[in-house]
């Protein structure tokens, strides 16, 4: 019987679906009946054995009696066998197997239906007990064979149609009553059969969705997961890319701006030291867009990891308004900053010196008179710092908008001398990496002020970073080598360090660096990270050193990643990041002179 014939039988919709799946549907029912039937054997046997005592007890003949309890075990035996057959022959056709299957349960009713012939022997009471355990024993089958509606018909019909015969046959009008109730309770029982049958059909039906939507949920699954390996890809190309691009953008803005600052200090004319200057502010703003693009898009992509040490914060914010004293005073500002001694935060030095540096820079380029001031408040988990202009302020409503990139609430003419919108940006990335948390106060025509609340720190330790040098150092007469394969780099080092007073000897490999220790003696090293050779700077510094023992080093590079500073301090030389100012390139070679000696001494 295909989901045709069960839309005739029980009124229950059959599966509008393809001729596989309604086959499927109806191997699922005849898988129901089969186990059902096989659950309850033993119990039908007892049945059949209690219909023969009733009639036994009642009067009937013991031959026919034995007679008829044979014939229901042989053919409830024998339909047991065949069902559990069919059940396993998947490779037959489901419809035929069906059809088998109802007619011999009709002979199975048919068989036990039959004990009725018997009431024409018994009394008016056995032939009612009689009547009741059949009617009982079609009841049950509303459990067992529902799902084939055709076979639970045919079994049923086989009970209560010989029973109702037997009931009219006695002619009286009780016996007809009861010859009506056994046909009632015979259709009460198929449209109950009909209603499991609807719900058998609803049941099947939420579990092909549910397979249906798992499928679906294990093919997304498949889907995301294709996605995110090639995002991780895409992610390890970019931050690959970004690498690259540090390097081969930054070299010649290292020349460009170590060349630029030679340049000023040569004896020009009023006109040309006019057009050197204007270079190198050209080059200093083209610096700040490229250090600004680079870090979003590293912090963007992830590849930015914080290196957690204790940081002096009065001597960073010192360095800080050291830095920018000079553009505030261009200005007509006053910088200043208000931190207790001793204070210490944990963070990343670079990163939170870059994080100040903008809210400092921002600040001061909308700030027209007045000043800026940093103060910090010391609380018992954290400390507080507060940086506070006297500029044109924020409405409320745009002070988160300040964050988003290239916003620029103050400079509707997109004026590139206050910058491009990056800044604050950047210092909400650089928050979020921190775990810095930051507020902002602010009404226009009276000044901004971000707080920030910094994790404090264990113990502030030896200074040792240009993020905390507010003077350049002296390095007079100071003994540099330079190995960088880029020819403009190093004519551009060898102008900035001749300008400083120190004695210069430029390599464009490792070889010809090794061969110049002997004449040249050097004091120090200034190694590009990235050469031309198989090895990188790290390993042209253990090399110099095992030639010159003692010889102290700089590694420079336009990389700021937290696995490249960890290794610089594995190898104990300090990094210069690309693009250096000639204060920058001072500063890294002043620190790497000290930490040698430092070294040395302790030894």
């Amino acid at each position: 019987m295909g989901a045709a014939t069960l839309a005739e039988a029980d009124g229950a919709g059959a599966l509008a679906a393809s001729s596989d799946d309604a086959a499927r549907y109806d191997s699922r029912r005849l898988d129901v009946l089969v186990r059902f039937s096989a659950a309850l054997r033993l119990q039908m046997t007892l049945v059949a054995f209690v219909i023969a005592a009733l009639a036994w007890i009642g009067g009937a003949q013991p031959r026919l009696v034995l007679v008829w309890l044979l014939l229901v075990l042989a053919v409830r035996e024998a339909r047991a066998a065949a069902i559990k057959r069919l059940g396993q022959q998947h490779a037959r056709p489901i419809a035929p197997r069906m059809r088998q299957v109802a007619w011999m349960t009709l002979a199975l009713g048919l068989a036990q239906g039959s004990s009725a012939l018997l009431m024409l022997q018994l009394e008016i009471g056995f032939a009612a007990l009689l009547t009741m355990v059949l009617l009982s024993l079609s009841a049950g089958a509303v459990s067992t064979t529902y799902t084939v509606p055709a076979a639970f018909v045919a079994y049923v019909g086989g009970i209560a149609l010989p029973a109702a015969t037997m009931w009219l046959l006695r002619a009286d009008s009780l016996s007809i009553s009861i010859a009506a109730l056994v046909l009632l309770f015979m259709a009460v029982q198929i449209r109950f059969a009909r209603q499991n049958m609807q719900l058998f059909d609803e049941s099947y039906r939420m579990r092909l969705e549910n397979m249906t939507l798992l499928q679906q949920l294990t093919e997304e699954r498949r889907q995301l997961a294709r996605a995110r390996d090639a995002a991780v890809q895409a992610n390890r190309s970019k931050s690959g890319f970004l690498a690259a691009a540090s390097h081969d953008l930054r070299q010649p803005l290292q020349s460009l701006s170590l060349n630029s600052s030679a340049l000023s200090r040569r004896a020009l004319d009023a006109e040309s030291r006019a057009i050197a200057g204007e270079i190198g502010a050209g080059i200093e703003a083209l610096r700040q867009m490229l250090d600004a693009l680079l870090d979003v898009s590293k912090l963007d992509a992830g590849v930015v990891t914080p290196l957690l040490r204790p940081i002096p914060l009065d001597r960073l914010l010192q360095a800080l308004c050291g830095r920018f004293r000079p553009a505030a005073e261009a200005r007509g500002l006053l910088l200043s900053a208000d931190c207790p001694e001793g204070l210490v935060v944990s963070s990343d030095v670079g990163m939170l010196q870059r994080l100040l540096s903008n809210l400092i820079d921002n600040a001061i380029k909308f700030t027209a008179q007045g000043g800026v001031r940093l103060s910090v408040q010391a609380q018992p988990t954290h400390l507080l710092l507060t940086v506070q202009d006297s500029g044109i302020g924020i409405a409320e409503a745009d002070q988160q908008r300040v964050f988003e990139d290239l916003v620029q609430l103050g400079n509707p003419q997109r004026d590139r001398s206050c910058g491009h919108g990056l800044g604050l940006g950047i210092v909400r990335r650089l928050a979020q990496l921190l775990g810095i948390e930051y507020s902002i106060e602010s009404r226009l025509g009276e000044g901004t002020r971000f707080h920030l609340r910094l994790p404090r720190g264990d113990a502030a330790p030896a200074p040792s970073a240009d993020a905390l040098r507010a003077a350049g150092p002296s390095l007079a007469r100071r003994r540099v080598l330079v190995l960088d394969d880029d020819p403009a780099v190093r004519s551009a080092y060898a102008h900035a360090l001749q300008g400083l007073g120190c004695e210069v000897c430029c390599s464009a490999s490792l070889a010809e660096a090794l061969a110049a220790l002997p004449q040249h003696e050097p004091e120090i090293a200034l190694v590009d990270y990235r050469l031309a050779e198989a090895q990188d700077g790290f390993e042209a510094i253990t090399r110099l050193r095992a030639e010159r023992p003692g010889l102290a080093a700089v590694i420079v590079s336009a990389d700021s990643s937290a696995a490249l500073r960890e290794q610089a301090a594995r190898v104990g030389v300090p990094m210069l990041r690309k693009p250096a100012s000639e204060a920058m390139l001072a500063a890294a070679i002043d620190d790497g002179l000290r930490d040698r000696h430092d070294g040395d001494t302790a030894a």
